[in-house]
């Protein structure tokens, strides 16, 4: 780190506070080689016409808001780092924060730990921001692109950006952080986990509401580069054969969906490299890759099948489809499963209770009625790594007593909250259920929070119910008009005259 000196020329220690000060002083500090010095004085606030005032009026009231939050968040923290942390106690906490947001586990926690490097890392700027002085989206910039700092470098971005003027533009806010990040950033070593060799993996985004899902494929921009244009080659290659073979009348190759031979037009580019990818074969070396646990689900109503509904599939539980990609889906099946639920609900109806062990079609009934983990707020899907739970729990020596192996009494966890689970940090009791309404499960995370969580239902039950009583009724209205035409015309009434 290099040296930071006041603009008065008093030498500061490196990191951030000033030499002659305690090492937890806060005063604030000058940094010529951090951001220049402290700017001339700011002038008033921009002068606006009488309609926009409300509108600043709401974003200094937005900036002081989330300085109340996270002040208030900042207690529920858990320095996982500390010797004596407790990952599941931290976890029950997370989970009760992510009730009091109204938001998942996974947002709670990037929210908490933001609210923990607020208060104490920034705290000079968090009061700029309970001033109203900064907008609240500048704020949560600067937490973002702060995230893989140390706590010494922290106190001097807390440092520099105490002394930004108020009145700055927002471009002039991002030239600013960009230039400090990247001056911080060229003094330190980066670690092997942040370097872009370190960085290498594949990621799931989070799907869209419309069925599209992305993959994302990080790593070292030759690394990177060098794929892509391997898959670019590669598709290039297949293409002119294809336009080859639609000269010579032989079967174009790499033509899954049989549509450059339907079209007689080669496919694009961008759709042969999706094919390349999507029909690669993974080596792994002798491996063996086990079968998986769980198909994969796709939920379509029957007359969306039919073709008398646009009511659309649903992915995993989760991700709705259009309905003619679900009909197209379900034509390319062979075998069909058949989910029993409440016409009029959509409640899944219940399998029998056998053994300890649920059966494979037990996991799947559990899947489709919750195709995430069962603990409020936790979003990791149940189809990659979840475990059958006994909410009751299972008495070996006399099943008779309680603790069924039924679907009543079975629910899926992730690995983590199972785990918390049998410590006893979450309870969750079965409550008594109500035929054709969904089941109720209480969740209790002692000395925290409590909280009722309803069991997920089939969407398209309800909707299919109101669109067959719809046209029932539509179908008994024109057979009642259809009878008064024809009384009319047996009994014409009389002339006028």
């Amino acid at each position: 780190m290099g040296e930071l000196r006041e603009s008065d020329g008093a030498s500061s220690q490196d990191d951030g506070t000033p030499a002659h000060a305690p090492s937890d002083a806060r005063a604030p500090l000058v940094s010529a080689g951090v951001e220049g010095g402290r700017d001339d004085p700011t002038p008033d606030a921009p002068a606006l016409p009488e309609h926009l005032q409300p509108v600043r009026a709401a974003s200094i009231e937005e900036s002081r808001r989330l300085a109340e939050r996270f002040r208030a968040l900042a207690p529920c923290y858990r320095d996982p780092s500390l010797e004596e942390h407790d990952e599941d106690a931290a976890e029950a906490e997370l989970l009760c924060v992510a009730l009091a947001l109204r938001c998942t586990r996974t947002v709670a926690d990037r929210i908490l730990r933001d609210a923990h490097v607020a208060v104490v890392l920034l705290p000079r700027t968090l009061a700029r921001l309970d001033e109203g002085e900064f907008p609240a989206a500048w704020f949560e910039r600067i937490l973002r692109r702060t995230r893989d700092l140390t706590p010494r470098q922290m106190r001097t971005v807390d440092a520099a950006i105490a002394l930004w003027p108020p009145t700055m533009t927002t471009e002039q806010f991002h030239t600013r952080l960009c230039r400090l990040l990247g001056r911080l950033e060229s003094e330190q070593e980066i670690p092997a986990h942040l370097s872009p060799e370190g960085r290498r993996r594949v990621e799931m985004s989070p799907t869209r509401d419309d069925g599209i899902g992305c993959l994302r494929v990080l790593g070292p921009a030759p690394e990177i580069l060098a794929l892509a244009r391997r898959l670019d080659d590669a598709a290039r290659a297949v293409q002119a054969s294809q336009r080859r073979a639609l000269r010579t009348g032989e079967d174009p190759p790499l033509d899954p969906q049989g549509t450059v031979a339907a079209t007689a037009i080669p496919a694009s580019l961008t759709r042969i490299q999706y094919d390349l990818l999507g029909g690669a074969s993974f080596e792994t070396d002798g491996v063996h890759v086990p079968e998986p646990r769980f198909r994969l689900n796709v939920t379509v109503p029957v007359l969306t099948l039919l073709g008398g509904s646009q009511e659309p599939g649903m992915l995993e539980g989760t991700i709705p489809i259009p309905a003619q990609m679900a009909r197209e889906l379900a034509g390319t099946e062979d075998t069909w499963y058949r989910v029993l639920t409440d016409p009029c609900s959509g409640v899944f109806l219940p399998l029998p209770a056998e053994r300890y062990t649920p059966t494979r079609a037990m996991l799947e009934h559990l899947r489709l009625r919750g195709s995430t983990c069962a603990v409020p707020g936790c979003t990791r899907p149940t189809s990659w790594a979840s475990e059958a739970d006994h909410i009751e729990e299972y008495d070996h020596e006399l099943p008779e007593r309680g603790g069924l192996t039924a679907i009543e009494n079975l629910h899926l966890l992730c690995w983590q909250h199972h785990r918390a689970k049998t410590r006893g940090l979450l309870d969750p009791t079965r409550l008594a259920s109500t035929p054709g309404l969904p089941d109720r499960t209480a969740w209790s995370f002692p000395d925290r929070a409590k909280v009722l969580l309803r069991d997920d239902i089939d969407l398209a039950s309800p909707v299919t119910v109101t669109e067959l009583m719809d046209s029932w009724t539509r179908y008994q209205a024109g057979r009642e008009a259809r009878r008064r035409a024809l009384e009319r015309r047996k009994s014409p009434p009389p002339p006028p005259f």
